[in-house]
């Protein structure tokens, strides 16, 4: 198992999804069962979206 942070996984296996991360998204740290070389595009896309939607659960709105 090896622990990263998201934006070091998104900047290694997909750069042009980075855009799509907030500061706070891309320091998440993320567990990763076979470590970086197993994970593809498609993995990361997964991954990125379980972040976002846990952290726009902490989002406050009007």
């Amino acid at each position: 198992m090896q622990q990263i942070s998201l934006g070091y996984l998104v900047q290694h296996v997909s750069p042009e999804l980075m855009h799509l991360l907030t500061q706070d998204e891309r320091s998440q740290n993320v567990v990763l069962r076979n470590g970086m070389t197993s994970v593809n595009q498609e993995d990361v896309m997964e991954i990125m979206e379980a972040v976002i939607q846990e952290h726009s659960k902490k989002a406050l709105y009007h």
